[in-house]
């Protein structure tokens, strides 16, 4: 041992033996007596005896949990992964006859290759790119697939582990042997199921799958049901498939296909144990991930890969079989108390301390009571509520769940978690081939309004914001598409490019051709938004050079600055090719020709989008009214998703629908905090359902006649003056409305000068 070690354990150890030993003990412990049967019976799903699933629990999980990074994941036996096993494995032990033992401890360590393998080249983040619909969608799958399987157990019918490891196969020979169900069988899984569902309603300190095998145990052995021959309606038990000795030393095994390796069939099995690595890591890192959520532990994820396959390279030579992390024994770890990652290493001792003492014990436990327990198990992998969330989602995502779970369902197990993988990334490419594109309009009291894209009114200058991932993928034709929002009276193009991502020499060259295409037509390209990496991208490249610094504008910590000074070059450049037009006129005065809406509006408007809710704008009219202190109240005008004028909530509708409903003399005596309670109820109410839509559009020039006009015919107290393509640009409210009565009878002048009485 060398001496930096042999310090820091005699340091840190009585530290850890005296604040933190006794809580990860407990931790372990709770884990092994729900862990127990659980490993017992995830053995039965690969076809294998129970004893081995045991094995695993105790060599694997002290291995992942030594040399992991997370301080409550417990690795061991987990039922998708033992369902993988047994599609790969089944046909092969069809094939070549014999057991299926060699075969597994084969698939295990060329699974532990790849993850090592993967661990080792920090290739942690990869199972980010996997989406969680895969994840859900397999174990939906393979929890029908474990309760198809557990059939032949629980109805003590003698049906082959290759039939039974497929969906429809399974169900077609379960249905061709259904006339000889043993029902003692049969009713010692109902039992077994009954009491795994019911002892934690009982109690949740209960543990329900042991309390479920050690009653069933019990049944059987007081009937007599074990010492019975199979012939007469016998019950098989845990020693008839393969007795448990209780001698550890015999979980030590030379794997023969390891010591002499057959190479065809490491080809014919590596595609599958490429897919069990990959279901086994992503398995491992989302449970470390939610459980990490709660407790704030920072995770390394090629660390948790190394040592997820270092237990899985380690584990055949002990008679393990694959291994991954546990959700159910991990989120007791963490409830339990568990401190540390010494806890999953407890729990491994206190399972072999099982294997020991109470093997004989064991012996005696029911297939059937192994099989009723899976049943209830897999029925708790459907996990309903995301199957509902992810039906009402996106169609992306419901393409990448059912499709996951349709191809578990009909292709073999390794098959399906390639082609969940596939959909996932399939749509993650689909997601971030097409860069985002939408128009900034700038409004007339300054900022913007962002509308969807080729939908900005005309203008001389025109808006472009890109967003996304542009690499190579997502550029084909970006020029072409960019091209479509120009008209006959676009001089200048500003693209504000803020954020951008992977921009690489691909971005650069459709950029470059968009800006010779711009300059054939004689527009102008202003860029802004620049920030470094695009700044070093741009510069390298030549862009930034034909474009010219002064059509460059870089990223700044006030927002959309660059976007308002690109504004103010682009139209400059606008106002100069006007100066130099050939044979323009030059603008006389200006004379009165009478009031209009423009001589009068006021640009104090308050926009928003139509879909909010009451209580957004209660907040944003309480808020403007606050800090501008507007003396006169004002409306809400409501724009769609275009930045047209869609309608006009008032505040006396707000109030109004706050208090409808409600009785008037008991809102006198209420306090402020029961009024708070009775006013809130319609404040998740879209405010598009009590808006008024019935508005007079006026433009600049409307005279001051047809604005009296409407305004008495309407009973309008404010009224949205708008442009040609529907936008807001300001309001006129009884107070501009009198002024312009005042200027047209010549009590104030043009200027606002107040003038002589007539």
């Amino acid at each position: 041992m060398s001496a930096p070690l042999r310090v820091r354990l005699t340091r840190e150890l009585p530290q850890y033996l005296r604040e933190e030993a006794r809580a990860d003990a407990v931790a372990g412990l709770t884990v092994a007596v729900m862990g127990v049967p659980q490993a017992m019976a995830y053995a039965i799903i690969a076809d294998l005896p129970p004893v081995y699933g045991l094995y695993t629990a105790v060599i694997s999980s002290t291995v992942a949990a030594l040399l992991g990074s997370s301080a409550h994941l417990v690795t061991g036996p987990t039922n998708a992964s033992c369902m993988v096993l047994l599609s790969l494995s089944a046909p092969i032990v069809a094939e070549r006859g014999g057991g299926p033992l060699e075969i597994v401890l084969l698939i295990t360590f060329l699974a532990g290759l790849v993850q090592l393998a993967l661990g080792m080249l920090r290739l942690g983040g990869l199972v980010r790119y996997v989406s969680n619909s895969v994840m859900v969608g397999f174990t939906a799958g393979a929890g029908v697939l474990i309760a198809t399987n557990q059939l032949k157990n629980i109805l003590g019918l003698d049906i082959p582990a290759d039939e039974a490891g497929r969906f429809l196969e399974a169900l077609a020979a379960t249905a061709r042997e259904l006339p000889h169900t043993n029902p003692r069988e049969l009713a010692v899984g109902v039992l077994t199921g009954v009491i795994v569902m019911g002892a934690p309603r009982v109690h949740h300190k209960i543990p329900g799958a042991l309390a479920g095998v050690v009653v069933a145990a019990a049944v059987v052995w007081g009937l007599g049901w074990d010492r019975v021959t199979l012939a007469d309606a016998g019950v098989h038990v845990v020693r008839d498939i393969e007795p448990i000795r209780g001698n550890l030393l015999e979980m030590a095994h030379l794997p023969a296909l390891l010591i002499r390796p057959d190479l065809d069939l490491i080809g014919r099995l590596a595609p599958g144990a490429l897919a069990l690595a990959i279901l086994g890591l992503i398995e491992a890192t989302s449970i470390a991930r939610v459980v990490a959520s709660s407790s704030g532990q920072r995770l390394g994820f090629s660390r948790q890969f190394a040592a997820q396959g270092t237990a899985n390279l380690v584990g055949p030579f002990f008679s393990c079989f694959v291994a991954s992390g546990s959700f159910t024994r991990t989120m007791v770890c963490y409830r339990s108390g568990g401190r540390t990652r010494m806890a999953a290493v407890f729990s491994a001792v206190w399972t072999a301390a099982t294997v020991a003492l109470l093997a004989p014990l064991a012996n005696h436990i029911p297939r059937s009571a192994l099989a009723g327990m899976l049943i209830v198990i897999a029925y708790s992998m459907i996990d309903k509520h995301r199957l509902k969330l992810t039906w009402r989602s996106r169609a992306s995502s419901r393409l990448v769940l059912f499709g996951t779970l349709g191809a578990t369902l009909v292709l073999p197990l390794e098959y399906a978690i390639f082609v969940g993988v596939g959909l996932s990334v399939l749509n993650l490419l689909r997601m971030t081939g097409k860069v985002d594109l939408t128009n900034l309009v700038p409004r007339p009291d300054g900022g913007f309004d962002e509308v969807p894209f080729n939908r900005a009114p005309v203008s001389p200058v025109v808006t472009i914001n890109i967003a996304g991932d542009l690499y190579f993928a997502a550029v084909e034709d970006l020029d072409y598409e960019l091209l479509r929002t120009l008209h006959p009276e676009t001089r200048v193009v500003v693209l504000r490019m803020k954020r951008l991502r992977a921009v690489g020499s691909s971005a650069m060259a459709i950029l470059e051709h968009f800006w010779d295409l711009l300059r054939a037509r004689g527009i102008r390209l202003v860029v802004c938004g620049i920030e470094g990496e695009l700044q070093r991208v741009m510069t390298t490249s030549g862009l930034r050079s034909r474009i010219g610094e002064q059509n460059i504008f870089y990223a700044d910590n006030k927002l959309l600055q660059s976007t308002e000074l690109a504004q103010a070059r682009a139209w400059s450049i606008v106002n100069e090719a006007r100066r130099l037009e050939p044979g323009r006129a030059t603008e006389g005065p200006v004379t009165y020709a009478g009031v209009t809406a423009g001589d009068i509006l006021s640009d104090r408007v308050i926009r928003f989008g139509n879909r909010h809710q009451v209580r957004e704008a209660v907040w944003l009219l309480s808020e403007m009214q606050k800090r501008l202190g507007w003396e006169t109240p004002s409306a809400l005008f409501l724009q769609d998703r275009d930045g047209k004028l869609w309608g006009e909530l008032s505040m006396r509708t707000l109030l109004h629908e706050m208090n409808r409903d409600l009785e008037v003399d008991p809102l006198r005596g209420r306090s402020d905090a029961e009024l708070r309670l009775l006013l809130r109820r319609p404040f998740a109410q879209t405010i598009d359902g009590i808006a008024r839509q019935d508005l007079c559009r006026v433009t600049r020039d409307t005279r001051l006649g047809e604005l009296i006009v409407r305004a008495v015919q309407d009973d309008l107290a404010i009224m949205p003056v708008v442009q040609e393509d529907g936008r807001v640009i300001g309001q006129i409210e009884p107070a501009q409305l009198l002024r312009g009565v005042a200027r047209a009878l010549g009590v104030e002048q043009p200027d606002g000068e107040p003038g002589g009485r007539r």
